[in-house]
């Protein structure tokens, strides 16, 4: 691919802010266990209402991505960005008094609409970064710090206001970042047209299947993810135990991000989504059965970080290909379908007696699948990029 093609190299201190914004759009899904457990705790829901519950929101998302290619690149960023925080802001607010099951759901999907928006703008924007993976990885990195206090919180937060304290915590962190956006880089010029000889076939069919690829990556990680508070207590951990593994988690997923900033392509594509297929498959094989308390801290870690590396080499794959900028907002789509259907598809597969073998050993294969496809993807843009040198 030609090293001419327009990308924008924002200046370091962009780069944070809008790392700093984009963990807003799937905050809920990634605290989602919490979520699952305090409305199953708190309110009695069935673990398939709270598996519906789950998906809702991340439907919201990928209805909104898929809307936001119309136009992510035509309208002021800094004005839709601050809507989208409002309506957050004011949508958690009411989500915290709410206990019947049909009015949550119906704000909880309201609320993945406009996550999901504000997720396609911060996409885009660390897209037209001349770096993708390494900007990728510096967002997931800040998610990791804002999640790990979240999760940390997040115990205290229920015992004291219930499945409402959650909410309020989601509130607030709409209200801080409202804050911030006036500094978020206003849309960037358009990419310019390129070619159709630039922009083969053999390029949109990789693309794709990278869409394709991702969203059964993401229904691997946030089916699994949706229950692993009750995977740990099947295996009789105390709730303790569970919101510190949690919380660690996230510390593992900082790591994760900043070895993909750190890293980049430095070592190429190939190795890193290796690591990520067997490292996965590992720490879903500890999750089977019985466990102890270190086994779920390892496993629930090593999990949360092989996700953020595989999301940030996965998306700088599609950004390399994505040359018009057109395709990776769908990006957002296809995760968010992974997440909507994931804890739904997750929680059909759980046995009797809160056997959730048949589960992990769906999403073993789900991560299989995925990164094969990747690991294709890669081989395939690089003889295509070697033949175009030789031309």
């Amino acid at each position: 691919m030609s090293s001419h093609i327009l990308k924008l190299d924002n200046n370091f201190s962009k780069l944070l802010l809008i790392a700093c914004v984009y963990p807003m759009g799937p905050a809920a899904i990634i605290l989602m266990p919490m979520i699952v457990g305090g409305v199953i705790d708190s309110y009695g829901f069935t673990e398939q209402q709270a598996g519906t519950l789950a998906s809702i929101e991340g439907m919201g998302l990928v209805i909104a991505s898929l809307l936001s290619v119309l136009w992510v690149r035509k309208l002021p960023w800094r004005k839709i960005l601050f809507l989208c925080l409002l309506l957050m802001a004011s949508l958690n607010f009411l989500s915290a008094s709410l206990t019947e099951y049909l009015p949550l759901l119906i704000t909880r999907g309201l609320l993945g609409l406009i996550a999901g928006s504000l997720f396609a703008i911060t996409v885009a924007a660390l897209g037209d970064n001349t770096e993708p993976d390494k900007a990728f990885g510096i967002a997931q990195a800040i998610q990791g710090v804002l999640m790990f206090g979240g999760f940390v919180c997040a115990p205290y937060l229920v015992q004291a206001y219930g499945i409402a304290g959650l909410f309020y915590l989601f509130t607030g962190m709409s209200v801080v970042m409202m804050l911030s956006i006036f500094h978020f880089p206003e849309q960037e010029e358009e990419h310019a047209n390129l070619s159709e000889k630039v922009q083969g076939d053999s390029h949109t069919l990789l693309i794709w299947l990278g869409l394709i690829a991702s969203f059964i990556f993401c229904v691997n990680i946030f089916g699994i993810w949706a229950f692993i508070e009750r995977i740990g207590q099947a295996a009789q951990l105390s709730s303790e135990d569970i919101g510190f593994g949690l919380g660690i988690s996230q510390i593992f997923a900082i790591g994760g991000g900043i070895a993909a900033a750190v890293f980049s392509d430095r070592y190429g594509r190939a190795l890193p989504l290796l690591t990520v297929l067997i490292g996965q498959i590992l720490a879903l094989w500890a999750l089977v059965g019985q466990f102890s308390s270190l086994s779920f801290y390892l496993a629930t870690g090593v999990f949360q970080a092989l996700f953020v590396v595989g999301i940030s080499y996965q998306m700088g794959i599609v950004a390399k290909l994505d040359i018009k900028g057109k395709f990776l907002v769908l990006m957002t789509a296809a995760q968010g379908l992974g997440a909507a259907f994931g804890p739904s598809i997750t929680a059909s597969l759980i046995r009797e007696g809160n056997d959730y073998s048949g589960a992990i050993e769906f999403s073993m294969l789900a991560c299989l699948l995925s990164i094969l496809v990747f690991l294709f993807i890669e081989y395939r843009t690089q003889l295509l990029s070697g033949k175009a040198a030789i031309a």
